[in-house]
């Protein structure tokens, strides 16, 4: 059914794409959706079994949960990466700390689903970046934790959610440190050469404008970053007909009210929506 559920095209939606089951050491307590494994036997055979249902790509969860967990071991990583590329897959991580990053890389991973939070790169990380030419980065950076103005979602939300977000709007140093350092390390990684693409984690609808905002604010510009939530993101999903316009290529895009190119924001002032050539409906999403 999921085969030919992505065969289809079907108008006013989205395609779809899977990792289907990631892979990941034991965490008691959290889902058992991916597959937990031990050894590298069993790693292996997790990489054949979605290899099996054709899936678009391995991820992997390289975290010890603060402590509370036993991580991926380098073995085991390299294991899934060198079995995955046997079988035509690349191999995106859930990472936390530069160390497991290094290890992630040297063991040739092609893209990381975070960048690295636990301290600010160094020369050495930087190196094996420039050495990776294909390397992908989607950020999906925490919360800035600065008071942002939020009236541009008032619309769109029911009262309650909009009230519950405007009263967690607030400045919370400690917490903006934390962003901080994973800003810094986007704007390294991004000068480095390592393509950069929008995809937040989670199901926030408006999380995208969000993540764009905070991008530029991490030091990228404006035309940088709708590189990275277009063109680039079509690339790393592999959708040669999208991405750019372009003759002969798919007619997906927004018309905005403003240039996004003088405030980034101006990404949410959206006029109206057209996917595969065909203006979408938009109110009945709302």
């Amino acid at each position: 059914m999921s085969f030919q559920v992505r065969a289809q095209t079907m108008p006013g939606l989205a395609r779809f794409f899977t990792a289907g089951r990631g892979i990941t050491a034991p965490e008691p307590g959290r889902t058992t959706a991916p597959y937990w494994v031990t050894t590298t036997t069993e790693a292996r055979k997790a990489v054949h079994e979605d290899a099996a249902k054709r899936v678009d790509i391995i991820k992997i969860w390289v975290d010890d949960r603060m402590g509370t967990v036993k991580k991926l071991s380098p073995e085991i990583y390299r294991a899934v990466i060198d079995e995955a590329h046997k079988n035509g897959l690349r191999v995106i991580a859930h990472i936390y700390t530069l160390e497991d990053a290094k290890g992630t890389l040297r063991a040739g991973l092609d893209a990381f689903a975070h960048g690295v939070r636990d301290k600010d790169l160094d020369d050495e990380f930087i190196t094996l970046v420039k050495q990776h030419q294909n390397l992908v980065l989607g950020p999906n950076m925490p919360d800035r934790v600065v008071v942002a103005d939020i009236d541009w979602l008032r619309q769109s939300l029911p009262t309650a959610e909009f009230e519950r977000l405007q009263t967690g709007n607030t400045n919370r140093p400690d917490a903006h440190a934390f962003w901080s350092i994973q800003a810094r390390n986007l704007a390294k990684m991004s000068a480095a050469g390592a393509r950069i693409v929008v995809g937040t984690d989670g199901n926030t609808p408006y999380a995208p404008h969000v993540e764009m905002a905070d991008m530029v604010a991490a030091g990228m510009t404006p035309m940088q970053v709708i590189v990275a939530a277009t063109r680039n993101g079509a690339q790393f999903l592999r959708m040669t007909d999208t991405g750019t316009i372009e003759a002969s290529k798919s007619a997906d895009f927004l018309v905005l009210d403003a240039n996004p190119l003088d405030d980034i924001t101006n990404t949410r002032r959206i006029s109206s929506v057209y996917l595969r050539g065909a203006a979408v409906e938009r109110s009945s999403y709302k």
